[in-house]
């Protein structure tokens, strides 16, 4: 069995573009921010801490979280898990999000580095 017949997602296919609002790396890892138009959610304030792996340059661990408000004032939060990989300005994070309106969701997150810009694909994960 692969994983695509383990995971099954719904057909809402969702996505944001934003732009970085902070970056601070070391060798060890680091924190990146970023805020977008979520449009589901509204707009979206990301918080990604990276752990470094310390056998494989460029990749690692992370963890993050992310608060959205909507057009009617409603929060919604999420608690972020992945792994990211980093190729010079670009990185792609691959994490799965516990969202506080009962969704679970499996992202992709593209980031340039370079250009503070970002974008998040996401889609819901059908249970």
């Amino acid at each position: 069995m692969s994983a695509a017949d383990l995971i099954r997602l719904k057909s809402e296919r969702l996505s944001f573009e934003g732009k970085l609002t902070s970056v601070i790396l070391t060798k060890t890892g680091g924190t990146i921010t970023g805020k977008g138009d979520a449009t589901k959610y509204g707009t979206c304030f990301l918080t990604y801490h990276l752990t470094a792996n310390p056998s494989v340059a460029g990749q690692g661990v992370m963890t993050g979280t992310a608060s959205a408000i909507d057009e009617d004032g409603n929060l919604a939060t999420g608690a972020l898990n992945g792994v990211y990989d980093r190729n010079g300005h670009e990185i792609k994070i691959y994490c799965v999000d516990d969202v506080t309106d009962g969704a679970i969701n499996l992202a992709v997150v593209s980031m340039n580095l370079k250009t503070d810009d970002f974008r998040v694909d996401f889609s819901e994960i059908d249970r």
